[in-house]
């Protein structure tokens, strides 16, 4: 007699079952098994396997691609931050899309393909974040100056910023979020100074249109103040409350975003850039912040006067971009 192989779905017990009967009973807990619901149960649990096996080798086998290519996705980094502007980020950002089409899909089967378990996810996150770091690492490896290595680094997360995250968040859903929200962590505990955030395109976009308070962003970012800081917040209210009303307001708001933004990849280049935030930070933002706080806006305005015009002449006197 023609016999089948079956697990008791009571009990877990496998047994012998006579093959072409439609039910039987459990010789171990006396249940009756209804056969062609067990062979359903396990073709489909087969069928389930088959398919994670085949999900895992697309997600290993692009894993493979993504860190093979991770330079290519990072070439020409510095000519790319060197271009990024208001007016040029949209076409920059789409170029830079088409150019690296095939490493981002890649990404994305690794993250639709990935197993499920926080332990496999973190470890497929962690080895597309060292692959960027080791890229980097590397870069630094060959420049010898350390004024050189500042500007190498500031570039660098300029371009993981405004590129390599977005183009990771563009591609949809929680993992895509969790791979850049990874890649920010690693990259801060891997090199010194360099706390970079994953926004997507449009928040990027936006930032632009919003009018960011470019000089007190760099500083309370790299004071590791957080991107929605007390600071940020009252003195974004001030410049949109208070300056834009008074005497000669509007024109000073107009002087500051034609030279902020220069202003802040300068003072990034410094060799003492920390040190800069720091004094900065405690000469004039948070004496703002107090005047602020007690509503005396006129010392608010005159002590940030006073910072632009310091940094004006240190670091726009006579220099070229």
């Amino acid at each position: 007699m023609e016999t089948i192989l079956i697990k008791c779905p009571h009990c877990g017990e496998e047994m012998q079952a006579p093959a072409g009967r439609e039910t039987i009973l459990c010789m171990f807990c006396g249940e009756r098994i209804d056969l062609a619901a067990v062979e359903r149960t396990e073709a489909e649990a087969e069928t389930a396997v088959a398919k994670e096996q085949t999900d895992a080798g697309k997600c290993y086998e692009n894993l493979n691609f993504v860190l093979e290519h991770v330079g290519a996705a990072c070439k020409d980094y510095s000519q790319r931050v060197r271009a990024f502007k208001k007016d040029s980020y949209h076409e920059l950002f789409e170029r830079y899309k088409e150019e690296n089409y095939a490493f981002y899909t890649a990404v994305k089967i690794v993250l639709d393909n990935a197993p499920d378990s926080v332990e496999s996810l973190d470890g497929i996150y962690h080895q597309i974040a060292s692959g960027f770091i080791r890229e980097q690492e590397a870069k630094l490896e060959q420049v010898k100056k350390k004024n050189e290595k500042f500007t190498v680094q500031m570039d660098k997360n300029m371009f993981m910023a405004v590129y390599v995250l977005p183009s990771i968040k563009e591609i949809g859903g929680k993992k895509a979020d969790e791979l850049a929200e990874a890649i920010c962590k690693e990259w801060g505990e891997s090199f010194k100074d360099s706390n970079i955030i994953a926004s997507d395109y449009d928040s990027i976009v936006q930032g632009f249109k919003r009018k960011l308070c470019y000089v007190t962003t760099a500083v309370c970012q790299n004071l590791n103040k957080g991107e929605d800081c007390e600071a940020l917040r009252l003195i974004k209210g001030f410049r949109d409350g208070y300056l834009l009303e008074a005497e000669g307001g509007p024109e000073l708001i107009e002087e500051y975003y034609d030279i902020a933004p220069t202003l802040v990849k300068r003072i990034a280049k410094d060799a003492e850039a920390q040190a800069k935030y720091v004094w900065l930070w405690n000469t004039y933002l948070a004496p703002c912040v107090e005047y602020i706080k007690s509503g005396r806006m006129e010392p608010c305005k005159e002590t940030y006067c006073h910072m632009m015009e310091e940094l004006k002449r240190e670091y726009m006197t006579g220099r070229r971009e």
